[in-house]
């Protein structure tokens, strides 16, 4: 590694991207930023987007390509995980884009503060051209790995996402993305975390995630949504352990989890009785929290009234 040049390796899964991988690859490659690896995983595509990987491939010496039968998000990550050679890793979801400084706007928080982590903000853009920020207003910032984990939970300027973050390539010796599950970032975003003793967030907006009918994740229910309530209590239950002046904030994180599947789910699917038992019996989590938020605390009344009652107050104020 150069030090004040280390290479990074930015990986991108792909599957079925052609509308918007041109617009995802063009940002990567006009970084500020060029000492990049770029690493391109076509999970199986059944579209041209095969095609218009390997075009890139012969115009841009520094892209790696893998070409494998489709296996999922996590399968595809992973396999960018095995072949990367940069000193960092940061990854880029195939229908979103990055800003021109991300990458180097990232890698000046590490130095500047001597981290081990950088993490920067984002905005989410939807079909009808509507942007909506995130960051709030919060300032840049070195944090402990508690205060991290503390600002990531209460989604403080940034969140869960494994992306927009960028990551010490030997932290992924021991972590993998789990195969064949959804909200695959919740179970193990944290342990990345948790690796690291300081973090510096950059309150930028410069992940740009793209909202659209044909994103990765479906936005209708399926059985398989049920991994976030799996993940999110295996991660409270290790952050705990660590850190139990962090026990309010996971306590709530738990809730919301179930939130999130509530709002979703129809009523007369077998879980989602189960799902309101654990907020009677943990209703304590929210309504005595004072880290839990307002709306946190009218989506407990609501849903404990009734779960339909929930659904709408989502689909009106979302």
């Amino acid at each position: 590694m150069t030090k004040n040049k280390p290479l990074i390796s930015v990986i991108i899964p792909i599957y079925n991207s052609q509308k918007h991988l041109e617009e995802c690859l063009s940002s990567v490659l006009q970084q500020t930023y060029q000492n990049l690896e770029v690493i391109l995983v076509d999970d199986g595509s059944t579209d041209d987007s095969s095609k218009l990987v390997n075009d890139y491939k012969k115009r841009n010496q520094n892209i790696k390509v893998i070409h494998q039968k489709n296996q999922g998000l996590s399968a595809a990550r992973n396999a960018g995980l095995k072949i990367a050679t940069g000193d960092y890793i940061t990854f880029v979801d195939s229908d979103d884009k990055i800003e021109a400084n991300m990458i180097e706007n990232l890698i000046k928080a590490l130095q500047k503060d001597n981290s081990d982590i950088a993490v920067c903000s984002f905005k989410e853009t939807y079909p009808n051209h509507k942007t909506v920020g995130f960051s709030k207003n919060h300032p840049p910032k070195s944090f402990t790995t508690e205060a991290a984990l503390r600002a990531m939970l209460k989604e403080e300027g940034f969140m869960l996402s494994s992306t927009m973050k960028l990551y010490p390539t030997k932290y992924f010796n021991d972590i993998s993305f789990p195969i064949n599950k959804l909200h695959e970032d919740v179970a193990i975003t944290y342990k990345l975390i948790m690796k690291a003793r300081k973090i510096s967030f950059v309150p930028d907006e410069s992940y740009i995630y793209n909202h659209h009918q044909d994103s990765i994740i479906s936005q209708s229910f399926n059985e398989r949504k049920l991994d976030l309530i799996n993940f999110t209590d295996k991660m409270c239950d290790d952050i705990d352990q660590k850190y139990p002046n962090l026990k309010n904030i996971t306590n709530e994180r738990r809730i919301r989890a179930r939130f999130s599947i509530l709002r979703q789910i129809p009523l007369n699917n077998p879980n989602t009785k189960t799902l309101l038992n654990y907020l009677k019996t943990h209703q304590n989590y929210i309504a005595n929290n004072p880290e839990a938020s307002k709306a946190d605390k009218i989506a407990l009344r609501l849903a404990l009234i009734h779960p339909k009652l929930l659904q709408l107050a989502y689909r009106l104020f979302k």
